[in-house]
């Protein structure tokens, strides 16, 4: 398929799963395009990212204002001067699915008859998620490339004014979720997975904003056993991490629950 990945990847994380699961399917991609994101964190894992993440495009880095900027707007812009693919798949680290061989073939096929195909965020101001975003570069040149968030409009997060040109554009949208996917069934976004390990103390005060912990549990335990490279420091987090969250009350068994199979993908 003629696609170009873009996504944002801390580097004050590592995607383990993310990184495995790209690697698996990189025949899918013509190129994938990350920007080294750089907001803050405990640890820097930039250059072990980019010794371990082969066949990658990586972005680089412009100044940016984390605190005035729209940090999605500044670090999308610079990904699309590498990107010339005839279709454009916007994806963050924390989205999953069942069976991801099913989801590119079906992708595959609809292609043929819509213009953008994605996760439909449904708020106040519904649009496609940049989870999983796929928009034909033809439709794409005539929007606005507008990826910032307006907290000045309900529900309008980022890429949600993407979606409005799209269809103010009269392009043909179709969501995952038309195809058959139910969330929390055979696909989901959980959410907020970098910030737990990007601001990491061990001092009790640490957050866990998942929208599902179980679910974030279960990713934790398994970014560890995942078949790739692994960095210590990382691994430490993430042990630290499944010991905070067992004296919090999560009892699941990592390796024995419905979660798995979006996780255990070797």
């Amino acid at each position: 398929m003629n696609i170009d990945v873009i996504s944002q990847y801390c580097v004050y994380n590592d995607y383990p799963i993310f990184r495995y699961n790209t690697q698996k399917h990189r025949d899918n991609f013509r190129k994938v395009i990350l920007y080294p994101s750089r907001h803050h964190g405990v640890i820097d894992l930039e250059g072990f990212s980019k010794k371990n993440f082969p066949q990658v495009t990586w972005v680089e880095p412009v100044p940016i204002d984390y605190g005035v900027e729209d940090w999605r707007q500044a670090e999308t812009i610079p990904c699309l001067k590498q990107s010339d693919a005839d279709w454009i798949l916007f994806m963050e680290q924390d989205f999953f699915v069942k069976d991801w061989d099913k989801l590119y073939t079906m992708l595959a096929f609809n292609m043929k008859f819509y213009d953008a195909i994605g996760w439909w965020n449904e708020t106040a101001f519904p649009y496609l998620h940049p989870c999983f975003f796929l928009i034909k570069r033809e439709l794409f040149e005539k929007t606005q490339k507008d990826f910032s968030a307006h907290p000045e409009i309900p529900g309008c997060d980022h890429f949600a004014m993407l979606t409005r040109d799209i269809e103010k554009a009269h392009g043909k949208l179709r969501t995952l979720q038309q195809m058959g996917y139910k969330n929390w069934e055979t696909a989901f976004h959980l959410g907020s997975l970098t910030y737990t390990y990007q601001e990491w103390k061990n001092d009790g005060t640490d957050r866990f904003g998942q929208a599902n912990p179980e679910a974030f549990f279960v990713y934790n335990h398994y970014s560890r056993q995942v078949p790739v490279f692994h960095d210590p420091e990382y691994l430490r987090i993430s042990k630290e991490i499944e010991i905070e969250m067992i004296k919090r009350g999560i009892k699941i068994d990592p390796e024995n629950n419905k979660w798995v199979p979006f996780f255990k993908l070797w």
